[in-house]
């Protein structure tokens, strides 16, 4: 997950410094187009490996390998999604991301239906009208989220 959140940061820092380039609107927009959708691509994988390594470090034989067969790739990090998915392993779990979620008026939320929509939007042509700005922003949300999941999927953290 080091070299995702790595290309992810690289890519990150060169959004931001094209973006004080006034010469290059055209080719900084179309990064910040790419930064959305490796952000939210990012957190996408992030929350299906933790899984997996979670499965791998807490089951063993045939228990590990049923746990991690019902452990789907690929699938949008919508909020509910998420809560959902953190529930099936945890309860209380499910319960702080929700709060983490429905903070200040369900900001976070927000953001990341947001970061999904946009995703999906630029991935299939559509006009999604990100500016550099938001796409920063909305890096910067998924690398928090992936942030709580990899820490309470760590079964050294327990």
């Amino acid at each position: 997950m080091v070299n995702y959140q790595t290309s992810l940061q690289e890519l990150a820092d060169l959004v931001d410094e094209l973006a004080r380039d006034s010469n290059s609107d055209r080719e900084t927009g179309w990064l910040a187009r790419l930064l959305v959708i490796r952000s939210c691509g990012y957190l996408e994988q992030v929350v299906g490996d933790v899984a997996m390594y979670f499965a791998a470090e807490a089951a063993g034989g045939s228990a590990r390998s049923f746990a991690q067969s019902w452990i789907p790739s690929g699938r949008n990090p919508t909020p509910d999604h998420i809560v959902s998915w953190v529930g099936r392993f945890d309860a209380e779990w499910s319960r702080e991301l929700e709060e983490i979620l429905n903070a200040e008026d369900e900001e976070v939320r927000r953001e990341l239906s947001l970061l999904v929509d946009r995703r999906n939007r630029i991935a299939h042509g559509l006009n999604e009208g990100v500016t550099v700005r938001k796409a920063l922003d909305l890096k910067a949300l998924a690398c928090n989220l992936a942030d709580w999941f990899i820490l309470r999927f760590n079964p050294d953290q327990r």
